[in-house]
This record gives structure tokens, sequence and C-alpha cells, in this order.
């Protein structure tokens, strides 16, 4: 009788295992459409660069206006599941609505923000999703299903260079709109979560509001520590990241390149985030450690772009780049996870994930554009690896005075 429970537990962890690995495969490759050739696309479209930089940041706002409804949302009324079925059903007539009125910038531009605001928050909510599946789900391992991701947006990256190279920019929405509707028979077959925020009716305490939500996570010194530090993460290799397609096309590259060099690197990434599984498989927390690998490794790329030159530098360091960002992937939903309200969990990862996010990448574009514009791009290497190194200074100097205070 218990060989037979344990193996309908080993089956079953297996069994979404393969379906979140398959979610993340589908949706980054999505993602890697939807966010990745976006400047290529408004370029190829005729749009300046200023356009540019004006849609990203609002797409990028867009996120952090939505993921709050969607983080709250899915702890208090609908089960995460269910939610992103309807965000994939609102993705689709966008896309079409997007396609139809493509030589329409004043309808097209307004309908990829708004889209914007329902692809971004995705993966913040499957990150909840699955940490706190892993609760009755003890096998299920973030960094080994996030691997899929990983390879996903490597696979579309090559893939999606080539097809655009080709076949031109027309289809840019419809091949969204296809790669989401796959995801679909996964969520289908995946749990519903449980509505932390939703108390029964005989229990005294009740529901916190959408603001009380709030309230409660600002309050959090744990989540504000985390917030800052993640936040700063994404502020320093986003300030190269942001404009890695730009440089590739200067030194003599195409939108192929581009997607060769982000496929390298998300190759790695996926390589890491495997390894990283069986690695942290023996460890009950690794939030510390994984978070302090993947600071230091953050300083790796530009040292490298400082050090060489040359399209394989390009190469090179976004592998190094993407290696990070395997580290911080495998930790960063634990590390908000750890810091959240019980009954706001799915609320505190998604908004942790996406504020740090939204807020380092903005501030990224801004500064990075404008850096660009007062001296040359090669500023950008170096402002990224001291941000990089100020952050990493203020992260082990909170941990050497957590330390100190512990030990007396």
């Amino acid at each position: 009788m218990m060989r037979r429970e344990r193996a309908a537990g080993i089956n079953s962890g297996s069994h979404y295992t393969v379906l979140f690995f398959s979610a993340y495969f589908i949706y980054y490759a999505a993602y890697c459409i939807f966010s990745s050739y976006t400047v290529l696309f408004l370029t190829e479209r005729a749009y300046s660069a200023t356009v540019c930089g004006i849609i990203t940041s609002l797409t990028f706002l867009a996120n952090l206006l939505m993921e709050p409804v969607g983080g709250y949302i899915t702890d208090t009324f609908l089960p995460t599941r269910r939610y992103l079925l309807l965000l994939i059903g609102m993705i689709s007539a966008l896309c079409i609505f997007c396609t139809k009125y493509m030589d329409q910038p004043w309808i097209m531009l307004p309908g990829m923000v708004l889209s914007a605001g329902i692809v971004y928050p995705f993966s913040q909510l499957m990150d909840a999703w699955v940490d706190i599946s892993r609760e009755k789900q003890p096998d299920l391992i973030y960094s080994r299903v996030r691997a899929g991701g990983s390879i996903g947006y490597a696979v579309m990256s090559v893939i999606g260079g080539y097809y655009f190279k080709h076949r031109g920019w027309d289809g840019y929405f419809l091949v969204q709109m296809v790669i989401f509707l796959f995801m679909i028979p996964c969520l289908l077959l995946l749990p519903d979560t449980s509505l932390g925020n939703r108390r029964k009716q005989e229990e005294k305490e009740k529901s916190l509001s959408f603001f009380q939500a709030f309230h409660t996570l600002v309050q959090n010194r744990r989540f504000l520590f985390w917030l800052g530090i993640i936040t700063f993460y994404w502020f320093s290799h986003r300030l190269v990241g942001s404009f890695l397609s730009l440089i590739i096309v200067e030194l003599g590259g195409d939108a192929e390149t581009y997607g060769n060099v982000c496929g390298a690197g998300a190759a790695v990434e996926f390589a890491g985030l495997m390894l990283l599984a069986f690695a942290w498989k023996k460890k009950n927390s690794h939030a510390l450690l994984g978070m302090a690998i993947a600071l230091i490794t953050n300083l790796l790329r530009p040292f490298c772009f400082l050090l060489f030159s040359g399209t394989w530098a390009l190469y090179l360091g976004q592998m190094l780049q993407c290696a990070s960002f395997a580290f911080y992937m495998s930790v960063s939903v634990e590390c908000f996870a750890e810091a959240a309200d019980e009954r706001l969990r799915s609320f505190s990862i998604s908004m942790g994930l996406t504020v740090s996010s939204v807020v380092g990448t903005v501030l990224a574009n801004l500064v990075g554009g404008r850096l660009c514009d007062m001296f040359h791009p090669g500023i950008l290497i170096l402002v990224s690896f001291a941000l990089g190194f100020l952050n990493s200074a203020v992260f082990f100097a909170e941990r050497l005075y957590h330390s100190m205070e512990k030990h007396g």
C-alpha cells in the first residue's frame, strides 16, 4: 500500500514537472517574439529610435500596472490556471487586432502596449504557481521547470531570426498568437492553486483588501531588502542587454545574428538551470548562496566586453551573463517567497519579480539611452560593472551585519 502511494506521488510529481516545463517552453518562445524582437519589428516598420524607446517603456509600465491586479486576483478570486487561460484568449484577440491595424500606428501601438500588460505578468504568475504547487508536490523543482523557458527562448531566437529575415514581419503578431494557443493543453492538465486570501465564512479573520495587501507588503522589511537588491541586479545587467540588438546591427549583424547570440546565451541558461536543479536538490534553502553567486557572476559580461572586442566577444559575454541569470532565476522566487505573508504568496512573489524587473529595466533604458547620447555606447559597459559591484557590496555588507548581530 505504501509503495503504491509513493509511486503515485512520484508519477504525479514527474507529470507536473513535464507539464510546467512544457508551459515555460511555450511561454518563453512566445515571449521571445513579443519582447526581444520588438525594437527590430518597429525599426523595420520605419519607426524612429525615440518611438521604440517610448513604446518599450510603456510596455513595461503596462506590466507594472497589471501585475498587482493579476497577483491579487489569483490569491482571492480565480486560481492561476483559469486566470492564465483567460489571458490567452485576450492575447489572441489583441494579436488579431494589431495585425489588422498594423499600418495604422495610432491603433496598433496602443494595442501593443495593452498586450504587454497581459503578456509580461504571465511569467511571474507562473513562477508563483510553481512555488505554491511545491507544497503538495515537493519533488517539483523550480530551476528544472524554468529551464524549459530558457530552451524555448533559445530555439525561438534562432527560428524567429531566420523567419523574419526571410519572410518579413507581416506575421509578427500572428506568430505570437499561435505559440500561446499551444500552451492551452498544458494549462488544462495542471492543478488549480488554493486561494490564500479567501477565508471560509466560519473563520473570524477577514480577507485582505487590495490596498491592505499593498500596505502589508510595503511594511515587510525583508521583502523590501530583496526588492532593492534584485532591482539593481536588473538595472546593472539591462544597461547592456537593452541595447544589445542595436549594438549587433552596428557591428554589421542583422536579425539572424542577434537571434543566434541570444540563442547561444539561452542555451547556456538552460544548461545552468538544469545543473542547478540537481545542485540545489539536497539543500533546503539556497536563496542566499544562489543570489550571492548571481551578483558576482553578473560582473563577468561587462568585464568580458572591456577586455575583448569582436563578434565572438558578444557571444562569450552573453553566455556569461546568462549563466548569472540562471543563478538568479533559480533562487529569485524563493527570495520573495520566504519574505511573503502566507495569505499573499502569489501577490508577493509576482509583485516582487515584476517591480524589480520593470523598474530596473526602465531605469536602464532611460539612463542608458541618455548616456549613449551624451557619451558613447561603451560607457554603458563601465556603468554596468560599477552598479553591479556596488550592488554586490551592499548585499555582502548586509549579510555581514546580520551575521554579527546574530552572534552578538
